[in-house]
């Protein structure tokens, strides 16, 4: 199986818990507002690919909402397990991206005695290994926009920065039990955070296999190398 293959399967099943995440804030904010239960809308959520506008804006809360959401926990907990899986999903396809090029790279050489020596313990780690043995800069490859709500915790300046705050997130959860340095009180501030790596992910397969596989120089590509050293 290809690394991005095995991400797609892993995206999937945080999408799923991204979903029940979603209705179980539906019936929050429905018992905070005095409202019924939107059962129409949680039925296009659980059937189909559909998520609410509290998933993908933070705006959705008024501001007391998000402070009584931020008071009780009622997020927090799941957003930062989200968050987690998130970054797990992504250290899962790098450690697997890199394999996969370096055999190619390799070929007919035995690349396990190579990958024995490789320590894929952080992201510094992983960026060092993709460095020496690939020639690939991690760091200097940079989605040409970052789509994140207004509302959300989550605003990278670039695309790696991004990416790290994402591996601190996941360091606060194993150290402190939470998200401590980026609050995650509302859906927005998850999602931005997975939308954001599965559309680097899928960005940096297709324009890097275009490169290693093919030696073809997409945009992207070119603009990478331009910030090369």
């Amino acid at each position: 199986m290809k690394a991005i293959e095995r991400f797609g399967e892993l995206e999937e099943g945080i999408l799923h818990v991204i979903k029940a995440a979603d209705v179980y804030l539906i019936c929050v904010i429905s018992e905070m507002r005095g409202e019924s239960v939107n059962a129409e809308l949680i039925r296009e959520i659980i059937a189909g690919g559909k998520v609410s506008t509290f998933v993908l804006l933070g705006g959705a809360c008024s501001m007391k909402e998000r402070q009584e959401l931020y008071l009780k926990g009622h997020i927090r907990g799941i957003g930062s397990q989200i968050v987690l899986a998130t970054y797990t999903a992504l250290e899962v396809y790098l450690r697997e991206k890199f394999e996969e090029y370096l055999r190619h790279k390799l070929q007919g050489v035995n690349a396990d005695a190579v990958l024995k020596r490789c320590s894929f313990r952080s992201l510094d780690n992983i960026k060092d290994l993709f460095r020496e043995f690939l020639g690939i800069h991690l760091p200097l490859f940079e989605l040409r926009y970052i789509s994140v709500d207004q509302g959300s915790s989550f605003k990278p300046g670039k695309t790696w920065d991004g990416i790290k705050s994402i591996e601190e997130a996941r360091h606060d959860m194993a150290h402190l039990g939470a998200v401590k340095k980026k609050s995650i009180n509302v859906l927005s501030d998850m999602w931005d955070r997975f939308d954001f790596v599965r559309r680097w992910v899928a960005s940096f397969d297709a324009n890097f296999d275009s490169l290693v596989y093919e030696g073809r120089r997409t945009s992207l590509i070119r603009d990478y190398e331009r910030r090369m050293p």
